[in-house]
């Protein structure tokens, strides 16, 4: 078990969200104004979807009720 766990912390972790959305943009040669729009769009739409998500979740859980 404990090999297991060893191996586990050794695995190489990928960017995920705007880390690796960045990536993308800079090796396409975006300029860093360009890549700054991007970013926040993209926490502007990280944003908007956490609010449908909470507003479905609440009418969800009130006809459970």
């Amino acid at each position: 078990m404990n090999e297991d766990v060893s191996t586990n912390k050794e695995q190489a972790v990928s960017p995920r969200g705007w880390d690796a959305l960045e990536i993308k943009l800079k090796s396409r040669g975006l300029s860093c104004a360009e890549i700054q729009e991007a970013h926040k769009s993209f926490n502007e739409g990280i944003e908007l979807l956490t609010r449908m998500f909470l507003s479905c979740y609440d009418a969800e859980k009130k006809t459970l009720v």
